[in-house]
């Protein structure tokens, strides 16, 4: 055991949640506190601008609600998602939140200041609820901004990343939550539609999809699902949803796997949450002897865990 009384905080400001995570050096979790933006009821997502204020609400009342425990600990460094994806020129204001929290955080406590990006936290998370064994995989970020089919190789200085696949217009999420509102429901509206579609015991006819050499696009579905949103239940729409979804995005991994050679397939993101989604991939991609590998919820929706490890990676690798 190397110190279980020094820890990593984790920082993730995303458009949706506000997460902050403390990771001991053992790779232990202490604390995993997340904060849903507020998004107004018939709407559809937030501002920038109205993310990064309830971030900055956010940070300090949670961090406020945690000093007692926080306390007992010597923080030596803190992790921050500072940036969407791990590229030059990746760029999304409400990280810049959370970037400066870390950075006054780590100015204050004299601790070591890491950078990572949403992306690779999410990989991270992942990773560590997995009993993934792989260097090199498939990964798909499934989430409310993006669906991307990842070659992912790992090292210990972290992860190069190159996108191979994913959609090329709306992403997974964005389709589920326009039709979620269209139905009635609260945004975010994934869950909803999930309980529907693993509800309804009953075959729904397939929808037209746009799936090509790891490409998709969702507009073409969005359109067709639109045209008969007044004709079906809730639950129907719902599952004809979600297997448009889980159909385009099968499509792609078999054509990759191949493509690449690659039979490891790591699920993130929130839209990777999907109980319906989640059982029926792993179904068929099963048919291929493709491995598929998903993690609990807690891990697949935006979290600070994976900064905290990335933070505890980099930490113990300059010791």
């Amino acid at each position: 055991m190397i110190s279980n009384n020094k820890i990593i905080l984790g920082i993730d400001t995303s458009c949706y949640t506000t997460s902050i995570a403390a990771i001991n050096l053992d790779k232990e979790i202490i604390i995993d506190e997340k904060k849903m933006l507020k998004v107004k009821s018939g709407n559809k997502g937030l501002r920038q601008s109205d993310a990064f204020f309830q971030h900055v609400n956010n940070l300090g009342d949670m961090f406020e609600g945690l000093k007692n425990i926080i306390k007992d600990y010597d923080i030596v460094g803190v992790c921050v998602s500072s940036k969407p994806r791990p590229v030059e020129n990746s760029y999304m204001p409400v990280f810049s939140c959370g970037y400066k929290f870390a950075k006054t955080i780590a100015s204050i406590l004299n601790a070591k200041l890491y950078q990572t990006s949403h992306q690779e936290c999410h990989i991270e998370a992942a990773f560590y609820d997995t009993d993934i064994d792989k260097d090199t995989f498939l990964c798909i970020h499934m989430s409310g901004g993006t669906t991307e089919i990842l070659l992912v190789n790992r090292k210990l200085s972290g992860y190069n990343i190159e996108i191979v696949g994913g959609t090329k217009d709306i992403s997974a999420g964005q389709l589920i939550d326009r039709v979620g509102v269209r139905l009635g429901y609260e945004f975010p509206c994934g869950n909803y539609l999930d309980n529907n579609a693993l509800k309804y015991n009953t075959d729904v006819h397939n929808l037209k999809i746009s799936s090509k050499e790891g490409y998709i696009n969702f507009s073409g579905v969005e359109n067709q699902i639109f045209s008969i949103i007044d004709e079906y239940s809730k639950e129907y729409i719902s599952k004809i949803s979600l297997n448009s979804i889980l159909d385009s995005i099968y499509k792609s991994i078999v054509y990759l796997s191949e493509e690449y050679n690659i039979k490891d397939v790591l699920f993130v993101g929130g839209v990777s949450s999907s109980e319906y989604i989640s059982c029926n991939m792993i179904n068929k991609l099963n048919n291929h002897k493709i491995n598929s590998f998903f993690t609990k919820s807690s891990f697949a929706k935006d979290n600070a865990i994976g900064s905290g490890i990335i933070g505890v990676n980099r930490f113990l690798s300059e010791v």
